[in-house]
C-alpha cells in the first residue's frame, strides 16, 4: 500500500517505520528540515521487544509530493492538522482514505472540512513512543489499535487498512463501535498526559502516589460521565483499569505532553482536557479535576519564558 505519514514526531515515526518494515511503500511527511534531513540520512532507526531496527524511509514536505497515495495517516498534534491538511493537495486523491489516530476531541469534525466523510477512517491506539532525536524512537510494551469508518459503515478499505496494520504488527482490530474506544483514549490521556506533564514525572510517578493515582481516577470518572451524557457508553472502570495496567506496564515512559513541556513546546491539552471541559459545559456538566488540571497547564505553557528552573 502507498502510505503518507504526516507528522514525523513520536507516533508518526513509530507507525511508519513499521509500516516500511513489513513491505508498504511510505513517505514521512513533516516541515521541519532538521527531521527531513535525518529521516532520508539514515532512516528511522527503531528499537522495539524484537531488537533495534534501521530502516530506510523517504521523507518529503507536503509541497515536494508528486504522486497520490492510497492512505494518509494523520498524526500530528491536534493543533497543527489544519496547516497539514490545508498542504496535502499533492498526494491526496480522490480515492485517498485518512486516517486518524490522534488525541483529543474534533479530529474527525476537522478532517471532514478536507475530506470527503465516507473517505475519513477514525481510531485510537495506546502503543508508546519515546522519541530521541529525529527519526530515532523506542517503544517497548505491548499496545493496541482500534479503527472503524467515521460513518460507521463497515467496508473494504477498513478491512484492508486493518490487514495492513496487522501485517505491520500492531494488534489491530476493527471496533464498530470507535467512538467508545476514542473517548475512553481522551479520558485516559487527560488523565495521564496532563498529570505527568504538570509533575513532570513518568507514567509511574503518577501510579506510585496515593494522590496521583485519586486524580488521575476522578479526570477519568468526569471524562465518562461526559461520554454518557453524549450518548456514547464510556466506562469509567475501564479507563481507570487502562491507567493503573499503564502505572506497571509503561512505568518509565514519558507521555508526548511531558515531552512537549519537557521541551517548552505548546501541548495537546487544549484538544484533550480542554475538549473534556466544552463537551461538558455543552451539557450543563462540571468537571472540576479536569477543568482545574485543564487550567494548570494552560498556565504552564504559556510562561515558559517566566518559569525559573529548567533541566
Amino acid at each position: 500500500m502507498k502510505i503518507a505519514v504526516i507528522g514525523a514526531g513520536a507516533m508518526g515515526t513509530l507507525f511508519g517505520g513499521k509500516l516500511a518494515m513489513a513491505g508498504n511503500e511510505v513517505t514521512m511527511i513533516d516541515v521541519v528540515p532538521a527531521v527531513l534531513d535525518a529521516i532520508n540520512g539514515h532512516g528511522i532507526l527503531l528499537e522495539d521487544e524484537t531488537g533495534k531496527h534501521k530502516i530506510d524511509v523517504k521523507a518529503k514536505k507536503a509541497e515536494d509530493m508528486t504522486e497520490k497515495v492510497d492512505l494518509a495517516l494523520l498524526f500530528t498534534k491536534t493543533l497543527y492538522s489544519r496547516s497539514a491538511l490545508e498542504t496535502a493537495n499533492n498526494f491526496i486523491g480522490p480515492d485517498t482514505y485518512i486516517l486518524t489516530l490522534q488525541n483529543g476531541l474534533g479530529n474527525i469534525e476537522l478532517i471532514s472540512e478536507f475530506f470527503d466523510f465516507d473517505h475519513i477512517l477514525a481510531g485510537v491506539t495506546n502503543y508508546a513512543s519515546d522519541l530521541h532525536a529525529p527519526g530515532d524512537i523506542s517503544s517497548q510494551g505491548s499496545g493496541y489499535v482500534k479503527v472503524m469508518t467515521a460513518n460507521g459503515k463497515l467496508n473494504e478499505e477498513i478491512i484492508a487498512v486493518n490487514q495492513v496494520l496487522l501485517d505491520a504488527g500492531f494488534n489491530s482490530e476493527i471496533t464498530e463501535d470507535v467512538f467508545v474506544a476514542i473517548w475512553e483514549k481522551v479520558a485516559f490521556n487527560a488523565a495521564i498526559n496532563s498529570t505527568t506533564a504538570i509533575c513532570y514525572v513518568p507514567c509511574g510517578g503518577v501510579g506510585g502516589v496515593e494522590e496521583g493515582r485519586f486524580l488521575a481516577e476522578q479526570i477519568a470518572r468526569e471524562t465518562a460521565m461526559t461520554a454518557n451524557a453524549h450518548g456514547v457508553k464510556a466506562s469509567a472502570e475501564a479507563i481507570i483499569a487502562s491507567l493503573e495496567n499503564t502505572y506497571t506496564e509503561h512505568a518509565d515512559h514519558f507521555t508526548s505532553m511531558a515531552q512537549d513541556v519537557r521541551r517548552r513546546r505548546k501541548t495537546e491539552v487544549s484538544f484533550i482536557n480542554g475538549g473534556i471541559v466544552k463537551k461538558a459545559k455543552e451539557k450543563g456538566l462540571e468537571v472540576p479535576y479536569t477543568e482545574a488540571v485543564y487550567c494548570l497547564l494552560r498556565v504552564i505553557e504559556e510562561t515558559y519564558d517566566q518559569q525559573v528552573f529548567t533541566d
